[in-house]
């Protein structure tokens, strides 16, 4: 179980054909349910414990975000859930955002055209390979960076990993 994200078959607040499109997907990155991630209690009681009201709207937003798998800008975040069939301001998406930032449920990468990206992830140490053509965002959590300098003692480190996914190489083949 990835870090607020359960695999088993629940309940979902998420319109049917956005469940549809989660199956077929999630069965295509072998989740048993086929649904795949679902928000725990957990990240609500973060989410709560950074002062957001919780509600059905943000219920919807929060799974909508965590499940899938990649990373937005708010306006892109916006536009996917106007496709899921969601109707989010600008000031709810902002507001979510920044809720799940101090929760340290969610990271933030600047971009080179003064927009930042965010991606949905665990606080738990783990790093990231990310697709710079579709977006797609796969956790690593097995954490192989070796330090050159054997004197120098770490406190922290950070690594994330730009480039393209094999989807994304096979059709540019």
């Amino acid at each position: 179980m990835r870090f607020g994200i359960e695999t088993q078959s629940q309940e979902y607040d998420l319109p049917s054909s956005v469940v549809k499109r989660l199956r077929s997907r999630g069965r295509e990155r072998g989740w048993e349910s086929g649904v795949g991630p679902l928000v725990s209690e957990e990240v609500w009681s973060r989410l709560r414990d950074a002062g957001l009201r919780i509600t059905p709207l943000r219920r919807r937003l929060v799974s909508l975000f965590a499940s899938s798998r990649r990373w937005f800008t708010p306006e892109e975040l916006i536009h996917a859930a106007e496709e899921a069939g969601l109707r989010p301001g600008r000031a709810t998406i902002y507001r979510l955002i920044d809720a799940l930032m101090e929760a340290d449920l969610c990271k933030s990468f600047p971009q080179e055209d003064r927009l930042s990206r965010y991606i949905f992830c665990s606080p738990n140490h783990h790093h990231h390979l990310i697709c710079l053509d579709c977006g797609r965002v796969v956790d690593v959590t097995d954490c192989a960076v070796k330090v050159p300098d054997a004197t120098f003692r770490v406190s922290e480190h950070v690594v994330d990993f730009f480039g393209r996914c094999a989807g994304c190489q096979r059709t540019q083949a």
